[in-house]
């Protein structure tokens, strides 16, 4: 499928508004492909989460990592402090960590920055610890 093919295809079925709209094309416009754009072409997302998405495009997150955030039960604000966290280094097992839909974006601002301060944790213990609410 072609670009435009696709573009015209998102604005026939009268399922995105304006703005995700934008997001869409503000893609495109960033250079990322049909299938990147795919991930968050989808009505379910509102303009901010399709931000997030785009953005983890833009900054060279793989697919992968991408997908780790990229769910409609994870609001713009958690979408954010885990693309910052996957953006800032930490790796995959300690960024799943933070992908838990019910901790709201402070407590994943909070457990990012713990995890980046205290590399040197093991993940388990980390774990224990959010789990006792010492985070």
């Amino acid at each position: 499928m072609k670009i435009n093919d696709f573009i015209e295809q998102c604005k026939n079925n009268d399922q995105f508004n304006y703005n995700q709209m934008e997001e869409i094309l503000q893609g495109f416009a960033d250079n990322l492909t049909i299938e990147q754009v795919k991930i968050y072409a989808v009505p379910k997302f509102n303009w901010q989460q399709m931000e997030q998405i785009r953005r983890g495009l833009e900054d060279s997150l793989t697919i992968e990592q991408v997908k780790l955030y990229s769910t409609p039960e994870f609001d713009w604000e958690q979408m954010y402090e885990i693309r910052f966290g996957l953006e800032d280094n930490l790796t995959m097992e300690q960024v799943k960590v933070l992908v838990n839909p019910n901790f709201s974006w402070q407590q994943i601002q909070k457990i990012r920055k713990f995890i980046k301060d205290n590399n040197d944790i093991p993940i388990k213990t980390i774990k224990f610890l959010i789990g006792l609410n010492c985070i």
